[in-house]
């Protein structure tokens, strides 16, 4: 039995599809700022209601409907009894849905318990988010591709290897460049069967097999540190791979070919094969076959992984003195100031006296809101905060 559905998630999109402010304070700040803006909110909010109006009487109970038809239901005018009712409404069904993907987590970390190592380290992790980067058949085993760099996994490349492929059931052909967003996996009688719902475009996917294997690399520390500064497209080639790390081992995986770099010389030599750089292109050469790629679409660097995981942010937990942590937060170095906070994260309990004094000092601006509504959380439910801390971070608590 599957937990997750095409049908499932789309349920749940449309159960989100109209926000409402929550409180008769949202709504005063809301309408508040509107006019000191010159906006028309109200004419905004019946907009939104139309826009999503037709879907959202496909799911909604009856007892909102009037709502939804005299244009209400996001409206300042709705009853405060409606409008708790319909946020506690979503509530559930945000609840049922988070119950939905336990139940698919669940089934997916039983099952990977009779695959190999590889890949119950890739089920450790979320693959939400990631894209299909290569697709490849031969026989009755496909190898899947996928990238995990606008994803929540540390690896960055993952390549599932689905051996002996029993069926395969889709509403649309795999593409590269789909996008992965929820996945199942669960043991049958005859081996494995593995369940994904994509997007751009839509679709869910399901292939059964005897037995799934998997590999997956890395991007070299050095990939990530220019990738955050803005310098990753800036650099050569030449000066990129005379940063890496000597000691460790490196793939050239393109969109066609994957390559171990046996020696970064001159001349990079792979493993059965040879790069080649021309004036505007590049050629991989690997037996038989030779891929070119051109220098204004393709960057080399891209292709270039590592079987060693290094943490591209691990000297940000280096911790800062105790008494020159207040100084830290309050300077203009963002390292320094993400180091202080997260000595104090890891030290709440021991840092309380220094962590209120901080927080009591602190100006709220739109730059800071994000950061501090994550700390602020965690100090609150560590028991820390002082009382006026408390009134002066209430509404970051209470969202």
């Amino acid at each position: 039995m599957w937990n997750l559905s095409k049908e499932i998630i789309e349920s749940y999109t449309k159960y989100n599809l109209l926000p409402i402010h929550e409180t008769d304070q949202d709504w005063e700040t809301a309408l508040r700022e509107a006019k000191e803006e010159c906006e028309d909110l109200i004419g905004q909010l019946k907009e939104e209601l139309e826009d999503v109006k037709e879907e959202l009487l496909d799911v909604l109970p009856s007892r909102f409907i009037q709502y939804v038809e005299n244009g209400t239901l996001n409206q300042p005018t709705l009853p405060k009894t409606v409008r708790e009712d319909y946020l506690q409404w979503i509530q559930t069904k945000e609840k049922e849905f988070e119950e939905i993907l336990d139940a698919a987590n669940v089934q997916t970390q039983e099952a990977v318990t009779y695959l190999p190592a590889e890949v119950q380290n890739i089920f450790e992790e979320s693959l939400h988010d990631s894209t299909i980067e290569r697709i490849e058949r031969t026989n009755h085993t496909l190898h899947l591709y996928i990238n995990t760099d606008g994803g929540f996994s540390s690896k960055s490349l993952i390549h599932f290897i689905f051996q002996n492929v029993l069926d395969e059931v889709s509403d649309e052909t795999l593409q590269v460049g789909q996008w992965l967003i929820y996945n199942e996996l669960k043991k049958t009688e005859d081996g494995f069967a593995f369940r994904v719902l994509f997007d751009c475009p839509d679709a869910e996917w399901t292939i059964k097999m005897k037995n799934l294997d998997a590999k997956y690399y890395y991007r070299p520390v050095t990939y990530t540190r220019l990738s955050d500064e803005g310098a990753l497209d800036e650099i050569s080639f030449a000066e990129y791979v005379a940063q890496l790390n000597r000691k460790h081992h490196y793939w050239l995986i393109t969109p066609h070919l994957t390559c171990e770099i046996r020696s970064f010389s001159e001349n990079i030599h792979l493993e059965n094969g040879k790069l080649e750089f021309r004036e505007n292109e590049f050629v991989v050469t690997n037996g038989k076959s030779s891929f070119v790629y051109q220098l204004d679409e393709y960057n080399p660097v891209h292709f270039i992984y590592t079987d060693v995981y290094e943490d591209p942010y691990g000297h940000l937990n280096e911790q800062v003195p105790t008494d020159k942590i207040e100084a830290a937060i309050f300077s203009d170095e963002l390292e320094l100031q993400v180091r202080a906070w997260n000595t104090l994260y890891a030290n709440a309990e021991e840092l309380a006296d220094i962590i209120n004094q901080v927080l009591w000092k602190m100006t709220i601006t739109e730059e800071s809101e994000m950061m501090l509504h994550a700390y602020i959380s965690h100090f609150y439910k560590e028991g820390i905060l002082t009382e006026p801390n408390i009134k002066k971070y209430r509404t970051f608590l209470n969202s």
